[in-house]
């Protein structure tokens, strides 16, 4: 039997993981594109033959490519999947994600160094278990719970397309999407109330502790 080849490993870019996001939460989207192999001005099939890959079989106008990577984080190596994403060809933007997930009380310090201060909109997803924080009305950081502790998933910027586009009317508007898949919920007796509806309350609550210092103040 042929011995199957173990898959590469993920390519070590050397910037820091809070720089990467750091770029998301100041500016809407990723600017060290040229770290991570990728040019902006380059079509899907050169980023194609640079080793990205799709990230479904199936071809259409709107196309997402990954690749697997590693980003420097407190002294060591974190790993993720960044995903640009195409339209009819030509380069949008990226979203990064953090498929093993970052503890989202390392991220939420991040927010405090913005000058000026981001304007930020928390939501849930049906309970206390998932949710995401929209900063600046454009960039999404999405958690999860994690026992008792919530979990960063995703980094998503929006994307801009004209109006009238065939594939993608003006574009993909972060907050438009959050605002129509979530619940807004920003306030903090709101998270408490869907803590004691979980199956596990007092990790629920446990992990809401972590986010509290970040919601606005009633």
């Amino acid at each position: 039997m042929a011995r199957l080849d173990p898959p590469p490993a993920p390519l070590r870019i050397g910037l820091s993981l809070r720089a990467v996001v750091g770029e998301y939460l100041r500016h809407g989207r990723l600017l060290s594109t040229a770290a991570f192999g990728l040019d902006p001005q380059r079509d899907l099939d050169a980023a194609l033959a640079q080793g990205w890959e799709r990230s479904t079989d199936q071809a259409s106008a709107t196309e997402q490519l990954e690749r697997d990577l590693r980003l420097r984080h407190r002294g060591g190596w974190r790993p993720l999947t960044l995903k640009p994403f195409y339209l009819r060809g030509h380069y949008l933007g990226a979203s990064l994600d953090l498929w093993r997930g970052l503890p989202l009380a390392q991220a939420l310090p991040w927010l405090r160094g913005l000058r000026p201060a981001p304007t930020l909109e928390w939501f849930h997803f049906v309970g206390a278990d998932q949710g995401a924080v929209l900063v600046d009305g454009r960039t999404g950081l999405h958690f999860l719970r994690r026992g008792r502790r919530f979990a960063l998933t995703a980094v998503d910027a929006s994307l801009a397309a004209a109006a009238d586009d065939p594939d993608l009317p003006g574009g993909f508007d972060n907050g438009r999407w959050l605002r129509s898949l979530m619940t807004p919920c920003d306030d903090p007796a709101h998270w408490r109330a869907l803590a004691a509806q979980d199956a596990d309350p007092r990790a629920a609550l446990q992990a809401i502790r972590e986010i509290a210092p970040y919601l606005p103040r009633r």
